[in-house]
C-alpha cells in the first residue's frame, strides 16, 4: 500500500540538515554537493511509496545519498579523490546514532510541521501544496507564481529552512 504523500514532508524537513551535512562531508565541490542533495532530495520523493515506515527515515535517505555519491565518484572526474565506501558506511553510522538520540516521534513532528504550515502566508502555503502535495513541476510554478525557476528553487528552500526551525523550536517548547 503506498504511503501518503503528505508525511513526506515532515520526515524530509527533519532529516534535511543532517543529509546536507552527510553529502557534504563526502564531497568537497559546493555545486556537486548541491546537486547530490537534490538528486537525492528527487529520488526520495520518487521512491517514498516504497519506504518502510518502520525504519528511519533518516537511514533511509542517508543509504540513497551514499548510493548516489558513489556513483558521482564513478562518473565525475571533478572530484579529485574518490572516498572509499567503507568511509561512507561508517560516517552514515556515526549520522544514525546521532539520530536514534532524538525523542521525537513522526507524530510530534507531523503536529508540529502542521502549526508552521498553518502559520504561513497564503502565497507560500500554496506553493508549497502545489509542489509538494500535487508535485508540480518547477517549471509550471515558476510560470504560475510569476517567477524564475531559479526564484522557485531559492524561494522553495527558504520556505523548506523556515519550516524546519520553526518545527525545531515548537518540538523544544514541548519538550
Amino acid at each position: 500500500m503506498p504511503l501518503p504523500a503528505d508525511r513526506f514532508l515532515p520526515l524530509f524537513l527533519a532529516c534535511q540538515n543532517d543529509l546536507r551535512a552527510f553529502i557534504g562531508a563526502m564531497v568537497r565541490d559546493p555545486a556537486l554537493r548541491e546537486d547530490l542533495f537534490q538528486e537525492v532530495s528527487m529520488v526520495l520523493w520518487r521512491k517514498f511509496d516504497s519506504y518502510d515506515l518502520t525504519r528511519s527515515f533518516g537511514a533511509w535517505a542517508r543509504g540513497i545519498a551514499a548510493k548516489k555519491i558513489l556513483e558521482s565518484q564513478r562518473t565525475q572526474s571533478r572530484q579529485p579523490q574518490a572516498i572509499p565506501p567503507e568511509v561512507i558506511e561508517a560516517v552514515a553510522a556515526g549520522f544514525s546514532q546521532a539520530e536514534q538520540a532524538d525523542t521525537h516521534t513522526w507524530q510530534e513532528r507531523e503536529s508540529a510541521l502542521s502549526t508552521c504550515l498553518d502559520q504561513l502566508p497564503a502565497r507560500s502555503s500554496a506553493l508549497m501544496a502545489e509542489r509538494y502535495h500535487k508535485s508540480r513541476a518547477i517549471e509550471d510554478l515558476a510560470e504560475e507564481f510569476g517567477m524564475s525557476v531559479d526564484g522557485i528553487y531559492q524561494t522553495l528552500s527558504r520556505l523548506r529552512r523556515q519550516l524546519r526551525e520553526c518545527v525545531s523550536r515548537r518540538l523544544r517548547l514541548a519538550a
